[in-house]
């Protein structure tokens, strides 16, 4: 098939060009009109404010706060009886020379099932050396008091306080002279807040 550009008929040439115009003018309409109408169904979603928020569902499935579970307290630590502790008071050796500084061994063991508590501090504790009847020395009389120190007692397992003696006598507060040990027999007994020991003996040899 030809197409003929220049127009060909019986009318005049303007008449044709019109035409041709109108034809154009007309497509071109529609060619406008058909991108309207695809544009407006769109072929893109607009997210809009409702969608944009989540949905049940979803904020279902997020995984909810769990509380933290708070620590467990600490069991209480009650004081330790008379009755529940082995006290014993010895020297560390049995024979020493007159003019020696015996070491003094004050041991304290709670024999109960449970922790407990007891003040060991310089206050509670009371270290002495006697001669038969006769009051040779005292840790508190030249260092009285002291603070307390609460300590915590474990079943079967003992505390050891170690204290040295100067081999020497003494009298409450201090007072008197210090007249050094002889030789003899003595013993080692302790004082614990109210509970008094009579512990081992040790002998001075000359």
């Amino acid at each position: 098939m030809v197409l003929h550009w220049r127009p060909v008929g019986p009318e005049p040439t303007p008449t044709y060009w019109q035409r041709r115009a109108v034809v154009v003018l007309v497509v071109l309409l529609l060619v406008v009109f058909l991108r309207a109408v695809l544009t407006g169904s769109g072929g893109t979603d607009t997210v809009t404010g409702a969608a944009a928020q989540p949905s049940p569902q979803a904020s279902a499935a997020s995984p909810a706060a769990v509380p933290s579970a708070s620590p467990a307290a600490s069991p209480t630590v009650t004081a330790c009886t008379d009755g529940a502790l082995e006290v014993t008071a010895a020297a560390e050796r049995d024979s020493s020379p007159v003019g020696a500084r015996p070491l003094l061994v004050l041991t304290v063991t709670n024999t109960g099932s449970a922790p407990c508590s007891r003040d060991l501090g310089q206050g509670a504790v009371e270290l002495l050396v006697v001669s038969g009847s006769d009051r040779i020395w005292s840790s508190d009389d030249c260092a009285p008091g002291g603070p307390a120190k609460q300590v915590v007692l474990m079943p079967d397992e003992p505390s050891v306080t170690r204290l040295t003696w100067a081999a020497r006598r003494s009298l409450p507060k201090c007072e008197g002279a210090k007249a050094q040990a002889v030789a003899g027999t003595y013993r080692v007994n302790a004082r614990l807040g109210e509970l008094r020991i009579d512990g081992s003996t040790f002998r001075f040899t000359g």
